[in-house]
């Protein structure tokens, strides 16, 4: 029985060897971190219209800070250490959005925009942490403490929300939710 190319290829090819293979020619290594780097060289360049808005010297610029970057080992290693973190930490914060979205109603939105900031600081701040700890330069920063700062900034967000949350006299309606928000809010 002879195999057709695309189930030979199916039962040959795992997507873990393309991943090696990526790896072995130094795409998570040299060529995405060079990417990265010259991306945002290159965006603040344009962005701040430096050199009279010249394209190519911004490319230029641009090009030799990202392979200046790339020599120095450290600068590869942290963002290598702090990619998963920051993809975790960024799904956390998509999640809540979507929570907030569904269950608060329109007009508690601007307050919860600053309790999102605080929630975004607080992981941006257990990020760098468990960064720093991780290259060994803070053995005080332990798991924890980051729980301890964690707790303690939930806390003060419930806290912000109840107090700034009790201001109106009637309860608030969604236009997102109609009824069925209605309905939670007034206990019915």
């Amino acid at each position: 029985m002879v195999l057709s190319l695309p189930i030979w290829f199916m039962q040959t090819f795992r997507f873990e060897d393309l991943l090696f293979s990526l790896e072995n020619i130094g795409l998570f290594q040299f060529i995405l971190p060079f990417l990265l780097i010259f991306a945002v060289i290159f965006g603040v360049l344009s962005w701040t219209n430096m050199f009279g808005g010249n394209k190519g010297v911004h490319v230029i610029i641009a090009v030799v800070i990202g392979l200046l970057a790339i020599r120095w080992s450290v600068y590869t290693d942290f963002l290598n250490i702090i990619s998963p973190k920051l993809g975790v930490g960024l799904v956390i914060i998509l999640v809540l959005v979507l929570l907030m979205g569904l269950f608060i109603p329109a007009d508690s939105q601007a307050i919860m925009g600053w309790v999102m900031m605080a929630v975004g600081v607080v992981i941006a701040i257990v990020i760098f942490a468990q960064t720093y700890s991780d290259f060994g330069y803070g053995g005080y920063v332990t798991s924890d403490l980051i729980g301890w700062v964690v707790i303690t900034a939930l806390l003060i967000g419930v806290l912000v929300v109840i107090v700034l949350g009790n201001n109106s006299s009637k309860p608030s309606t969604s236009k997102k939710l109609g009824r069925l928000w209605d309905s939670i809010v007034e206990g019915k």
